[in-house]
């Protein structure tokens, strides 16, 4: 007995030892404390050339008409705003909207590809605090829709380009500026861009898009900037589930009618939710954040193998953080009778199904079927696969990294999933290093900005991205 209680005690001092070791392990990155890269820029011209940007109101609707005059008027505003860099771009239209330039590289080396979208969602005047399409530099920031999702990116991209360029620089491989006109409705111009490149073989080395940005304490109460990058994005399966029944009169309701089986469907599928797992992505981005937290939160993420069911489930207590474990099911759309008194023959109900990626499209309308029961029928509108994962273990994620700490220093590169969607998941055809980070610091109020009311973007913010992009050009040179 007293050997038994002996070898309980080793392996628990064992245990101990292997969870305090692995807690202590978790350490933030060593920085060496330099000053953030801060060339001198034309500040006012750069914000001035931004709003007009802005000015440009492309809004391309998902129903209803397009006005394409400001769609045609956008690229000779980018001539006149940025002239010394389009002397020297190769301008190539796809789909009579996209712009692929082409910066001639020095070397030969695979080109890199940075993306933005200049099609912006509808805003209504009456409810904003100042003009929507205004442009317009006011209490420190520019105000406008696109702002931050996404001419911030484009703007500041063209502008580093234009900013180096007077200085000498060259690229040492070809860079592509893909700017796409239909990306908010999931239109095709950046597939036909992905067609363009790859009837030519040119396979980029990486891709970079919006996605996420340098935010505050993204999670878990930790007290520290983080560049989150996404490295995957969720599939999307927009489903319809329907069910019959006898039509008939209000005042004589079965069971058997079909907005009753639709109310179960939903039940069901409410109660049959999607498994929740922590992916080898989630799991590095919960160890990098604990790395600058208190030891309580280094122990629980440092010790996973051990801890991993209590972390999924205190994660399943908040939406987003839920939302980043498993494929989810959105309740978007209901549809029953026209009259208050009539019982129709269907009913259904629609559902936004966002894929993990570890799942399919097809294991998701599965799943659903299963749930919904034999009285239901289910269909999809649109779907589109899951990203798969990029590496984080890449001399290109590193560039990435260290771009993100010249500018901003001591804030680490955090890899996500993506919950929501972008134009890049169609380029992971032909490039396996697809990123998603705009280089900019967003607050959550200017995240909440996007598809809202009063988006903007600080002026600091949005000067500290133009820095941003001609670190990451000067480095993707520097790494060729």
């Amino acid at each position: 007995m007293r050997y038994v209680l002996f070898a309980l005690l080793a392996v628990f001092v064992i245990l101990i030892a292997v969870l305090l070791t692995r807690a202590l392990r978790l350490r933030p990155a060593k920085t060496d404390g330099h000053a953030p890269f801060a060339p001198s820029l034309d500040e006012d011209g750069a914000l001035r050339r931004f709003g007009e940007t802005i000015r440009l109101q492309t809004v391309w609707p998902r129903y209803g008409e397009i006005d394409y005059t400001p769609f045609r008027d956008f690229l000779p505003l980018l001539q006149k705003l940025y002239p010394q860099l389009f002397a020297v771009l190769e301008v190539n239209t796809v789909n009579e909207y996209g712009l692929l330039l082409r910066w001639k590289g020095t070397g030969s080396g695979a080109p890199v590809v940075l993306m933005s979208h200049y099609d912006v969602v509808s805003a209504d005047p009456e409810k904003w605090s100042h003009p929507p399409f205004s442009g317009d530099v006011i209490d420190g920031a520019v105000w406008g829709r696109g702002t931050v999702d996404t001419k911030c990116i484009l703007a500041a991209l063209l502008e580093a380009s234009e900013r180096l360029l007077q200085t000498g620089f060259r690229p040492s491989r070809d860079v592509y500026f893909s700017f796409t006109n239909n990306e908010e409705t999931g239109g095709d111009t950046t597939p036909a861009i992905v067609r363009w490149l790859k009837e030519r073989q040119i396979e980029p080395w990486f891709v970079l898009d919006e996605g996420g940005a340098v935010v505050y304490s993204p999670a878990f109460g930790v007290k520290q900037e983080f560049a989150m990058v996404g490295v995957s994005e969720k599939g999307v399966v927009d489903t319809v589930v329907r069910v019959g029944g006898v039509p008939g009169h209000s005042s004589m309701p079965r069971s058997t009618d079909s907005t009753y089986r639709l109310v179960d469907v939903l039940s069901a599928v409410r109660s049959s939710p999607f498994p929740a797992q922590l992916s080898d992505v989630t799991r590095q981005m919960l160890r990098t954040i604990a790395a600058y937290s208190g030891f309580g939160n280094r122990l629980v993420f440092g010790n996973l193998w051990l801890f991993a069911p209590l972390v999924k489930r205190i994660m399943m207590q908040n939406g987003e953080t839920a939302a980043m474990l498993r494929t989810t099911v959105a309740l978007t759309k209901l549809r029953g009778s026209e009259e208050i008194n009539s019982i129709p023959n269907t009913a259904e109900v629609g559902f936004s199904v966002r894929v993990a990626p570890w799942d399919t499209t097809e294991s998701a309308l599965r799943h659903i079927a299963e749930s919904a029961g034999e009285h239901a029928e289910v269909r999809y509108d649109y779907k589109f696969e899951p990203s798969p994962f990029s590496p984080t273990d890449t001399d290109a994620f590193r560039l990435l990294s260290r771009t993100v700490d010249s500018v901003y220093p001591g804030v680490p590169a955090v890899p996500y999933v993506m919950n929501g969607g972008t134009d890049s998941k169609h380029f992971t055809a032909i490039c396996k290093n697809v990123y998603r980070f705009a280089g900019f610091r967003f607050t959550a109020e200017e995240r909440a900005g996007m598809h809202g009311n009063d988006e903007r973007l600080s002026t600091q913010s949005y000067l500290d991205g133009v820095r941003f992009y001609m670190k990451l050009l000067q480095n993707i040179s520097e790494g060729a």
